[in-house]
């Protein structure tokens, strides 16, 4: 296993101290452990790019790490915080995750290369608008009400364009 498939892994794992440092009340270690996952996707990439070690495993792998990184924060913030607009993102951003995830395998299977069904402009700008707004939510219980509302805010602008984004693969891809 190579350096970028054990990062994209590393995400996935990264969940566990994320949750208990939120839960004990250690918002700024639940933050920085967030961030470090977060650095992961955009690491495991560039360092497989820049070493070639591009592979199908490992894009495959990205993508789950990325989809159940995302899923699983957003089901736990929506107990931690009980919070119905939480709940909405959730439904609408995890459907979505599933839905682009069982395209890309039916696109692939259809003779079609993994390169082909890569995120594009709209796809990569939910991902920063649902990263920022998921790191953010984790230190609102230490910051001003306003924070919250700022998170809620991304991680809803996130489901939108994530939906936008899944109508434009449709297009782009099913044609």
């Amino acid at each position: 296993m190579n350096v970028p498939n054990i990062l994209s892994i590393s995400r996935i794992f990264l969940l566990i101290p994320i949750i208990i440092f939120f839960e004990n009340e250690s918002y700024l270690l639940s933050i920085i452990t967030f961030i470090i996952a977060s650095v992961t996707d955009f690491l495991d990439g560039y360092i497989a790019r820049k070493r070639n070690l591009v592979s199908k495993t490992g894009a495959l792998l990205d993508l789950l790490a990325d989809k159940v990184f995302v899923s699983i924060i957003l089901i736990w913030l929506t107990f931690a915080f009980g919070n119905i607009s939480i709940l909405v993102a959730a439904i609408l951003i995890i459907s979505r995750e599933i839905s682009i995830s069982y395209l890309r395998l039916f696109i692939i299977l259809n003779s079609k290369e993994i390169g082909d069904v890569a995120p594009d402009f709209f796809g990569k700008l939910k991902t920063a608008f649902q990263m920022i707004g998921l790191g953010l939510i984790l230190i609102t219980p230490i910051t001003p009400y306003f924070f919250f509302n700022i998170s809620l805010a991304l991680i809803l602008l996130s489901a939108f364009i994530s939906w936008y984004s899944f109508f434009r693969y449709l297009k782009k891809w099913l044609v």
